[in-house]
């Protein structure tokens, strides 16, 4: 790809208009000292400029292998080389590794042959799917309800007998799982299970001899996902039979046709709701699938501060990864017709994380360059990860190709998603898988202006990982209060709290100073895996309630509450913001994990009384709760 140029006064001129640059003024103008600084107030600036472009629509989402990514890629490398930084690889600012091939569409075509030959239209009755192959099928074709994989578990719905055979055949199959009435999930609760999910469902298809794979949208059903075709996609899923995806509009017409009761599409599905169906069709279907596979290659983009003295031969890696959702291509939380059609900025997923290492990059390169030839300290190599969206992928082939040793990597700090932090809540995870590692930073975190909340174990399935699983000491900063907008469309530069956002920075620019010159370092620790146990005792209940600041516990007793969702258990039962929450059907909250642990042993239905205390009266409260 031929790489395009830009200079710094380039990108100055083409969003000074989209940069807003007094933040600082409207924080001080809330009362907040801090923000009148000159100094603190520029590095807003600064902030915000690389926010407001990194998140841009000139960057297209920053999806691997398109020409917005390559901008981004530009642009962080600029900003390297303009630090004063070395070219890590060989004299290249990329480290380049291969992803899975793209697959480009070429030509799809659908048609069926019962009294005539009926075609359907690309795009508006049909579109292929990514995860099939290319191929040309033409073959009887058989009904198999939901195509379900079987499980371990013989009380399951299960859609195949064990020697069901489709060789030779073109499988017909509903999206989804089975359903009730009202077309709600049989068999999650009150949520659609991991078995609705259509790539297995596909795959047991295909293993089981299928030639072709048409998965068909179901009528009636009280899912999002059905009133909209997936977009082919750029990923390829490994199947070698072709695979459509088919319209409820189109899938009634075709099931009318073929089943040889002539029933409608809507008494079918009610027919697999009830019970597994295999079902041979009248007539034949035609399908065909031409893509192309080109080889993707991505690039992390990192540069090299050389340390100084006897540790220079240590490294830390401070990173983010740069990467996002593209239009949504995959792993969007969107509403389905914005998956693979809407911008996804990634404004806190994750330029918030890339522009915080692009100003500690600069801040630490002006340090070292202000020491003495006597000093001692750390080599820091800062990368922007490339693919973290599709699996880590950038982070571990960066810790199985490292740039010395990984033995010799001291540290590895990473960020993703600190662009919207309320209440000054950083989590900031890690600080003991060093010896002494967590020791060593209180004061550092005692010092901050922000509210440092340090989860139990390790959290966060991100960059830091790859590394952690080297077993080399890491520490990861994300919002401690998750939002709605991750990896929608509305992950946008307006939502962003770039006056918190700059105190991280600050924060870990000191980190990563004191870090650089600790001449014993931190010999690793692995901690207990506090994503297991959140999901061991994940509640089947939600009351509705922000909670406010957790180190309030340690002032006054209770839960306080920020807010409170509108219909929920919490609303219904009387709560308002600013309550602090006491009891829990009569026993007291001693602090939120012990209520995360009452609430994980509830069943939606469940009535329950509890205290709150609303400024100096204590009232009794009671309410049922409802599933998440």
């Amino acid at each position: 790809m031929r790489r395009s140029r830009f200079t710094a006064a380039t990108i100055s001129f083409s969003f000074a208009l989209l940069a807003v640059t007094p933040f600082a003024q409207e924080a001080a103008g809330a009362g907040d000292a801090e923000a009148l600084d000159p100094e603190f107030a520029a590095a807003v600036d600064v902030y915000n400029d690389h926010i407001v472009t990194l998140a841009s629509p000139w960057m297209e989402g920053r999806l691997p292998g398109t020409r917005g990514m390559e901008l981004a890629k530009e642009y962080m490398e600029f900003y390297f080389k303009d630090a004063g930084l070395e070219a890590p690889w060989d004299g290249t600012y990329r480290q380049p590794f291969e992803l899975a091939p793209k697959a480009e569409l070429l030509s799809a075509s659908f048609s069926y042959t019962e009294d005539g030959v009926t075609n359907l239209e690309l795009g508006a009755d049909f579109t292929p799917l990514a995860v099939g192959g290319s191929g040309s099928v033409k073959a009887p074709a058989v009904f198999v309800g939901y195509s379900l994989p079987r499980t371990k578990d013989e009380g399951d719905y299960q859609s195949y007998a064990e020697g069901d055979d489709l060789s030779g055949k073109i499988a017909v199959l509903f999206r989804l799982e089975p359903m009730t009435e009202a077309g709600n999930t049989k068999l999650g609760d009150q949520r659609w299970s991991t078995r609705a999910s259509y790539f297995p469902k596909l795959r047991e298809a295909a293993e089981r001899g299928a030639v072709g794979v048409i998965m068909i949208n179901p009528p009636d059903a009280n899912h999002d996902g059905t009133k909209s075709l997936l977009s082919f996609r750029g990923g390829r899923g490994g199947m070698d039979v072709p695979v459509m995806h088919v319209s409820i509009e189109a899938g009634e017409r075709l099931l009318g046709k073929m089943d040889p009761e002539g029933r409608s599409a809507i008494e079918l599905r009610k027919l697999a709701d009830q019970a597994p169906q295999i079902i041979d069709l009248k007539g034949e279907i035609e399908i065909s699938v031409e893509m192309k596979l080109e080889k993707m290659i991505a690039e992390n983009v990192g540069a090299l501060l050389p340390g100084k003295g006897e540790l220079k031969d240590e490294m830390i890696v401070i990173g983010a990864h740069l990467d996002h959702l593209g239009q949504g291509d995959f792993g969007s939380r969107g509403a389905a017709n914005e998956r693979g059609r809407v911008l996804h900025p990634g404004a806190d997923d994750n330029a918030s994380g890339s522009a915080a290492v692009l100003m500690i990059a600069k801040r630490m390169a002006e340090d070292y360059a202000a020491m003495g030839d006597d000093a001692s300290v750390r080599s820091v190599l800062f990368v922007g990860f490339s693919a973290e969206e599709s699996g880590l992928n950038g982070s571990r082939y960066y810790a199985n190709n490292p740039l010395i040793p990984i033995e010799d990597h001291a540290l590895m700090v990473n960020f993703d998603m600190i662009g919207r932090i309320e209440n000054r809540r950083l989590s900031l995870s890690g600080a003991k898988t060093g010896k002494g590692m967590d020791e060593f930073l209180a004061p550092i975190f005692d010092n901050s202006q922000l509210d440092i909340v340090q989860p139990e174990g390790m959290s966060g399935a991100s960059d830091h990982t790859s590394f952690y699983t080297k077993n080399v000491p890491v520490l990861f900063g994300i919002i401690a209060d998750f939002h709605q907008d991750y990896h929608t469309p509305r992950d946008v530069t307006s939502k962003i709290n770039r006056i918190d956002a700059v105190r991280t920075v600050s924060l870990f620019h000191e980190i990563g100073m004191a870090v650089a010159a600790y001449g014993e370092g931190f010999e690793f620790q692995r901690m207990s895996n506090s994503r297991r146990a959140a999901r061991n005792q994940r509640p089947k209940v939600r009351f509705g309630v922000r909670l406010a600041n957790a180190n309030d516990d340690a002032v006054a007793p209770g839960l306080r509450v920020a807010s409170v969702t509108p219909d929920s258990s919490a609303a219904e039962g009387g709560v308002k913001p600013d309550d602090r929450i006491l009891t829990w059907n009569e026993k007291e909250i001693e602090n939120f994990q012990a209520w995360m642990s009452m609430l994980a042993k509830h069943e939606p239905g469940d009535a329950v009384t509890f205290e709150v205390q609303r400024g100096t009266e204590v009232l009794l409260l009671k309410a049922i709760l409802k599933a998440p």
